[in-house]
């Protein structure tokens, strides 16, 4: 009997990105006409989470219906990153303009509808919470694995305490009259927001750097620890997007014969795809005396001399601009 697990990942995040952006609707204009600023930067957080899931909702749509080709050799799910960039941008922009503001409200506190802050913030807090319920992952499933799943759920979850703490500003500020407890909050919330800009930023950029997608030397002791496996040479992964990792490497093993290296490759794409999340392999294998033979070595120089290559035959790989 097949057993129903709820909504698929797309789905939870497209649900999600709904009650984000009802909430954002909600406590931005409850924060506009009650006077908090709190309530404003708090909907700005929700628009943040709207934003980035649907961006990513949106690139994977399109990801998906372009096939990579001879021209796009991996489709277009780097369209992804570029969403990211965009909604970091986006997020500074807003983030500046709640600084700027806060900064005014401090020097010259502005008068609160107290109890309908309190009310919006409430109302807020709920529909956070039903976002959260949305997303925790099905029991069981690859869901519970979902980098981006996970991120959206975390971020529910925080926005759910910047609701609590707006409610508690609003509490202190009915019982002791500070009204500058509501730009301070203000400004807690927008360095909240800004440090998961950055973290987004870094993601991004490290993608397109072409950083290690994970621990290289980790999964080289791993390799070597399968049978048969001599060595690990050039050993390369990166990211095309968040979910899509790609690794390369020329693998010794004491083999006689191509088709021995089958059980081998299997072995492999096992391994660096349960633990690595490896999901495109390219694999080179050799015998210990052809490693001996060949050099594996990334030719990164702009400018590189070629005066070696016509009397070694080597595995370089030079990406000059001359």
């Amino acid at each position: 009997m097949a057993h129903a697990h709820g909504p698929t990942t797309t789905g939870r995040l497209a649900l999600s990105s709904l009650i984000f952006g009802l909430n954002f609707l909600v406590q931005g204009m409850g924060g506009l006409w009650t006077g908090s600023l709190g309530l404003v930067s708090d909907s700005l957080e929700n628009l943040n989470d709207a934003v980035v899931n649907l961006l990513s909702l949106g690139s994977i749509r399109v990801a998906n219906r372009r096939e990579p080709c001879e021209q796009w050799n991996y489709g277009w799910h780097r369209l992804e990153i570029f969403n990211t960039l965009l909604g970091v941008l986006l997020l500074a922009v807003l983030a500046v303009a709640v600084l700027f503001e806060a900064w005014g409200r401090v020097r010259n506190p502005h008068p609160i509808r107290l109890g309908w802050a309190i009310g919006f913030s409430a109302l807020g807090l709920l529909l956070n919470l039903a976002a959260t319920r949305v997303l925790v992952p099905s029991l069981g499933t690859r869901q519970q694995q979902d980098l981006n799943l996970r991120s959206a759920y975390l971020h529910a979850l925080g926005d759910s305490l910047a609701n609590v703490a707006v409610m508690v500003g609003m509490v202190v500020i009915y019982f002791t009259g500070w009204r500058w407890v509501d730009p301070l909050l203000a400004v807690a919330i927008v360095a909240f927001i800004l440090r998961g800009a950055f973290f987004l930023l870094r993601d991004a950029v490290g993608i397109l750097m072409h950083r290690a997608a994970f621990d290289q030397e980790e999964a080289k002791a791993a390799l070597v620890g399968l049978p048969g496996v001599r060595g690990v040479e050039d050993l390369r992964s990166w990211r095309v997007c968040s979910h899509l990792t790609v690794c390369t490497a020329h693998i010794i093993v004491d083999t006689e014969g191509l088709e021995e290296t089958e059980a081998h490759q299997h072995r492999i794409e096992h391994l660096l795809s349960e633990r690595f999340g490896v999901r495109h392999l390219t694999l080179h294998f050799e015998t210990p005396a052809m490693s001996e033979r060949h050099q594996h070595r990334f030719m990164h120089e702009h400018e590189a001399e070629n005066d070696d290559h016509d009397d070694h035959h080597g595995h370089h790989e030079g990406h000059g601009h001359d």
